[in-house]
C-alpha cells in the first residue's frame, strides 16, 4: 500500500509539501507542484487520492454525516442506509461521531473545510450556532429538527407528530386511559412533536392525559430503566415511550420487579430498531422508515451539490409495527 513518503518520492517533493497539498494548508505552493502531487497520488493509488482528485477538479464526492453516538443502534442503522445510497451516487460517506460532545460553529466549519466536504448530513443536536449562510455554503442537511421553533432549510425527517398520534391512538383503541409517557429531552424538537401528536390524538377523542404521568427522558437505556419506578408509582396501565432504547431499560426494570408486559402494563415505543427481533416481548413500535429517510437525504444532497435545488423540507411518514408489548385493558383486569 502506497504511503505519503512514496507520493513525495514520485512527485520529487518533500513529505511536508505532499501533506500541505492534500490537506490544503498552504496556498503558496505553486499550481505546478500541486499537480505533480495529485498525479503521483493518483498513480500510486494513495488512500487520499480521492480527495486529491476532488481538490484538483474542485468538485468533492465526500458527504459527511455528523452523529452523536455510533454505539446507539438507531444511528448505526441510519448510517448503513446512508452508505448504501451514497454508493449508488458514487459518493463517499465520512462519519463524524461527536460522542455527545458540543461542537461550536467554528469547530464545525473547520471540520467541513478540512475534510473537503461536498455536503453534510447533520443528525446531531450538539452542533451549535449554525446560520443560513453556513448551511447554504456547505449544503448542510438536517436529519433531525434541531430547533422546534425554527423551520430549518434542507430538512429530511420523520413525521414525528403523526408518529405520536399513531402510538396514542393505538393505546386508546385498546381501552387504555391511564397512560404514562416517557418523552425526550427538554426542548428537543422531535420529542415536542411526538408529544403534540399524542395529545392531539387524545383531545380528538375527548380523553384527558394526566400531565403528572409524563416524565422527561434522554432516549437512553439507563434513562428508561430509571423511569420504571416512576411509572409503577403512578400506577399507569400503559406507557408511550419515545425511544426503543429507553423502552429496553423499562422492560428490564419491570422484569427485575416481577412486572409482566403486557399483562400488568402495556408499552408502545418508537424507532422499531432491529433489536426488537430478539427482545421479549417484541415491542410494538413506531418505525420511522429510516431507509426512506436516508434515500431522501442523499437525493437532496445530490441535488444541492449539483445546484438543482436550493432548499427542501421533507417529512417521511412513519409506520406502526405491531409486536407483543400491548394488550387490551379488559385483558389486564
Amino acid at each position: 500500500m502506497a504511503t505519503i513518503k512514496d507520493v513525495a518520492a514520485l512527485a520529487g517533493v518533500s513529505i511536508t509539501t505532499v501533506s500541505m497539498v492534500l490537506n490544503r494548508t498552504d496556498d503558496k505552493i505553486s499550481a505546478k507542484t500541486k499537480e505533480k502531487v495529485f498525479l503521483a497520488a493518483e498513480e500510486l493509488g494513495y488512500n487520499a487520492n480521492k480527495i486529491a482528485r476532488a481538490l484538483a477538479s474542485k468538485k468533492s464526492n465526500v458527504i459527511m454525516a455528523v452523529i452523536p453516538d455510533i454505539s446507539n443502534p438507531f444511528f448505526s442503522v441510519l448510517v448503513k442506509f446512508l452508505t448504501n445510497y451514497c454508493l449508488e451516487y458514487n459518493y463517499l460517506l465520512y462519519i463524524h461521531n461527536s460522542n455527545n460532545k458540543s461542537i461550536s460553529k467554528k469547530d464545525f466549519k473547520a471540520l467541513l473545510e478540512n475534510n473537503y466536504i461536498a455536503a453534510c448530513l447533520l443528525v446531531d443536536r450538539n452542533v451549535r450556532g449554525l446560520d443560513d449562510e453556513l448551511i447554504e455554503k456547505y449544503n448542510v442537511i438536517f436529519l433531525d429538527e434541531v430547533d422546534f421553533s425554527n423551520s430549518k432549510k434542507n430538512l429530511v425527517t420523520g413525521n414525528n407528530e403523526l408518529g405520536g398520534m399513531l402510538a396514542m391512538n393505538y393505546l386508546l383503541d385498546r381501552g387504555f386511559r391511564k397512560i404514562g409517557m416517557l418523552i425526550g429531552p427538554r426542548s428537543t424538537a422531535n420529542s415536542s412533536r411526538r408529544l403534540s401528536g399524542a395529545i392531539k390524538a387524545s383531545m380528538n377523542r375527548d380523553i384527558y392525559i394526566d400531565s403528572k404521568n409524563i416524565i422527561h427522558g434522554d432516549y437512553s437505556y439507563e434513562g428508561g430503566y430509571a423511569a420504571g419506578k416512576f411509572f409503577l408509582d403512578r400506577q399507569v396501565d400503559a406507557i408511550f415511550s419515545f425511544s426503543d432504547m429507553s423502552s429496553y431499560g423499562l422492560l428490564n426494570y419491570f422484569r427485575e420487579n416481577k412486572i409482566k408486559v403486557p399483562r400488568d402494563i402495556s408499552l408502545v415505543s418508537y424507532d422499531n430498531l432491529f433489536l426488537n427481533k430478539i427482545v421479549s416481548p417484541r415491542l410494538t413500535s413506531i418505525d420511522q422508515n429510516l431507509d426512506r429517510i436516508a434515500k431522501e437525504a442523499i437525493d437532496l444532497a445530490d441535488d444541492l451539490i449539483n445546484k438543482r435545488k436550493t432548499e427542501t423540507r421533507i417529512e417521511v411518514e412513519p409506520i406502526l409495527f405491531e409486536g407483543e408489548s400491548v394488550g387490551r385493558i379488559y385483558e389486564n383486569n
